[in-house]
């Protein structure tokens, strides 16, 4: 029979899954925590029907998980149990079966929120620059957002949350902290969540890259409400960054790798230069454009595919477009507003 947390206090059994779903659901168990479970499992036929009550209610939050919403909920009560702890005394049982039931009250609320948040908060503060302009922006909690040209950014606050979304280009964001008001950041279909840190997010045409300055922060995956099962529990806890590591993300299969970032020459566009270190000329003219008055094309894919090294004036992608036709069998043609850098052999091929 499954225990009602409305109208009794649980049992010791109760309390025991209670407390291993919230301790799944925060961080991975260790080796020693997990030989500890898996014993708890098997020690009574009972045990797992009640895992899996609690495992149904945090199954109710999986489309929001990773909402800051939802993960300051969390972050308090896990500060009201460790204080309670420090104190030697444990929540009342009672209190604590009905927060977790209230927890998939609170999802649904969340939930049925989402939609009309942006109205109910009179719209987003939206932070943008134009072609070639570079701005720093202070937020209302000390934090300190820093734009590349062609960038835009939405931010909203409120007493729980630090939403933000990169709608284009790139960003650095030095986080002030407040543990209780996580800070994420949304670009495509991923999210960078962290407390306080430094880090940047860049979309390109087919690729979303997030490079950690200090600090820690997850990358995680936001669920489609299409795809969203409720029958599959959420299991993958997002990638976790360290310092000088670079996550890229391609926006069309969703493979993501970690590399090992120069830091050094990542922050060189906020001096306004762009530093290039075996980058394919299609990307490398991506982020010129931002600085361009006469935008660049690639004519060809050959063309794109050329790796660029190299530091360039952000402020003069005319000395850019010499460069690469100097360096590789790249002609410049320029008509219609733009200019095209096409193959040399495609061009006699045409001839």
């Amino acid at each position: 029979m499954s225990p009602d947390f409305d109208d009794q206090i649980p049992s010791a059994a109760e309390e025991q899954a209670a407390e291993w779903c919230w301790r799944i659901a925060d961080r991975a168990l260790t080796a020693t925590e997990q030989e500890a479970f898996d014993a708890w499992m098997q020690a009574d036929p009972d045990h797992p029907l009640l895992f899996d009550e609690m495992v149904t209610v945090w199954k109710g939050t999986d489309a929001i998980a990773e909402m800051p919403g939802f993960l300051s909920l969390r972050a308090k009560a896990l500060t009201a149990m460790e204080t309670a702890r420090d104190a030697g005394a444990a929540p009342p049982v009672a209190r604590r079966a009905r927060w977790y039931r209230g927890i998939a009250a609170m999802a649904a609320a969340l939930l049925l929120a989402i939609g009309g948040f942006w109205s109910l908060a009179g719209g987003p503060d939206v932070y943008g620059t134009g072609i070639g302009e570079r701005r720093v922006v202070r937020l209302d909690d000390g934090s300190r957002l820093s734009l590349d040209a062609s960038t835009r950014v939405s931010v909203v606050y409120s007493d729980d949350r630090r939403a933000l979304v990169l709608e284009r280009g790139r960003a650095k964001f030095e986080v002030a902290k407040d543990p209780l008001r996580p800070f994420t950041v949304r670009a495509g279909r991923r999210a960078v969540v962290a407390t306080g840190t430094a880090f940047s997010v860049e979309l390109l045409h087919n690729q979303m890259r997030v490079l950690l300055y200090e600090g820690q922060v997850a990358v995680v995956e936001q669920p489609s409400p299409r795809t969203t099962s409720r029958a599959t529990p959420r299991t993958d806890p997002g990638r976790q960054l360290v310092p000088g590591q670079e996550l890229v993300a391609n926006l069309s299969s969703g493979a993501t790798e970690v590399v090992q970032a120069e830091v050094g020459r990542s922050l060189a566009w906020e001096g306004g230069r762009l530093d290039f270190v075996d980058e394919p000329l299609a990307s490398a003219v991506e982020r010129i454009n931002r600085y361009a008055d006469t935008p660049i094309v690639i004519g060809d894919a050959a063309a794109g595919r050329h790796l660029v090294n190299g530091v360039f004036d952000a402020g003069d992608p005319g000395s850019f477009v010499t460069g690469v036709t100097s360096l590789f069998p790249l002609a410049a043609r320029r008509a219609d507003g733009q200019i095209m850098l096409v193959s040399t052999e495609s061009t006699r091929a045409e001839k």
